[in-house]
């Protein structure tokens, strides 16, 4: 049953539903990512070509070493069963943080490196590869790697060309690290305990997430950037079960600096304002959590159909993966 929305309804809750459904997988509410993504379905085309492509992205972006895994159908649920697997699995966010400092150095951000260290390399090429991506895929390719790093940089290569070019370089990022440092092994997690809190969804992405970063930024007298980041960080940003991360350490510490707070102080700041964002967002993110639920409710069978699709496209991944060429 499609959502009872209005046209001047449509931009609001795309921007709310898509916010949630990544939280949702940066979190490890594996129940909560198949609501989301059937609501998302049942809005229309849009939606359901959005999260096609976004899955890609989320999952590179949040556990990247799953990206030797994305085998995928035609079918909706084969794009599920991609989030569903980053849900679930410990997240490892180097191709990310990599990816987000070259970015920054591409746009002339210096302040990225930290010297002529190997790692700094690491940053000016994945920003070269961001200007250049042909040259980079050429030259990446041509790398002697073993079987399974192979299949994330083939898998990678294949998707080049999804979302918009800012998000492009988290696939150029995974291919570097699996071309230079192998893959890590990925395990899955065990479900998050705690409740989801809806109010995380709503940040700079929605229009209600931005009206409250701005109204509390101003009357707090807090820099707006420096109280994006704080959310982001401490809220919106959480990742379930962690892996150690190089590069995703290295990044917070560059986007502390950047912003103008000391990490260690980092909590003065964050704790008031959490709780008047809490406040601002509180009607709204009641509203999400009532709409998501309700429409729960009155599609379980929509749901658990595609949960059944999802767990037989998962059990039978190697005769697909034989069977699958070019499809998307």
């Amino acid at each position: 049953m499609p959502l009872p929305m209005n046209q001047t309804q449509d931009h609001e809750a795309d921007d709310r539903f898509r916010s949630l459904l990544q939280k949702a997988v940066r979190r490890g509410h594996t129940h909560l990512v198949f609501t989301v993504s059937s609501l998302l379905e049942s809005v229309g085309p849009k939606e359901k070509n959005w999260l096609r492509k976004r899955a890609v992205i989320i999952t590179l972006e949040e556990c990247w070493p799953l990206g030797a895994d994305l085998l995928f159908n035609k079918r909706f649920h084969s794009k599920v069963a991609a989030l569903f697997r980053a849900a679930r699995s410990r997240k490892h966010k180097d191709a990310a943080a990599l990816a987000a400092l070259a970015l920054a150095f591409s746009r002339g951000d210096r302040t990225v490196l930290h010297g002529e260290g190997e790692e700094d390399r690491a940053v000016r090429l994945l920003a070269q590869a961001a200007r250049r991506p042909e040259d980079f895929w050429k030259w990446i390719r041509s790398q002697p790697l073993d079987a399974r790093p192979r299949s994330l940089l083939d898998q990678a290569f294949r998707f080049r060309h999804i979302g918009k070019p800012s998000d492009r370089i988290f696939a150029q990022a995974a291919a570097y690290l699996a071309a230079t440092d192998g893959l890590p092994d990925t395990e899955d997690s065990q479900p998050s305990p705690q409740d989801f809190p809806y109010w995380i969804a709503l940040d700079h992405h929605t229009r209600q997430g931005k009206f409250a970063l701005k109204t509390i930024a101003r009357d707090l007298h807090i820099d707006l950037a420096q109280l994006e980041w704080v959310f982001f960080h401490f809220a919106s940003g959480v990742f379930h079960d962690p892996a150690p991360s190089f590069w995703w350490d290295r990044y917070v510490r560059w986007r502390f600096a950047q912003v103008g707070i000391p990490q260690e102080e980092a909590h003065l700041l964050w704790e008031p304002a959490e709780q008047q964002l809490k406040e601002v967002l509180a009607e709204d993110a009641h509203r999400l959590h009532t709409e998501v639920y309700r429409w729960k409710m009155r599609n379980r069978e929509r749901i658990e159909s595609l949960q059944t699709k999802v767990r037989l496209f998962i059990e039978n991944r190697e005769e697909i993966g034989r069977g699958q060429r070019t499809l998307f």
